[in-house]
């Protein structure tokens, strides 16, 4: 275990984005709203749609 530990290396982002196969980040909206999409809502208000915690609120299309 210790030379596999000593083989280790710090990656920058580029890196970790090969690492990853170079898929962009996915967009909450696409789960909370479903196949219509949505965009992120800054203030939310009436109508809007939320993860469980608030963080995170879309308007959907």
């Amino acid at each position: 275990m210790k030379t596999y530990f000593l083989k280790t290396k710090k990656l920058n982002r580029s890196e970790l984005k090969d690492v990853n196969g170079g898929v962009a980040s996915i967009n909450q909206c696409n789960f909370l709203c479903g196949a219509a999409g949505g965009v992120v809502s800054i203030r939310p208000g009436v109508g809007d749609v939320c993860n469980a915690d608030r963080s995170v609120c879309c308007i959907c299309y």
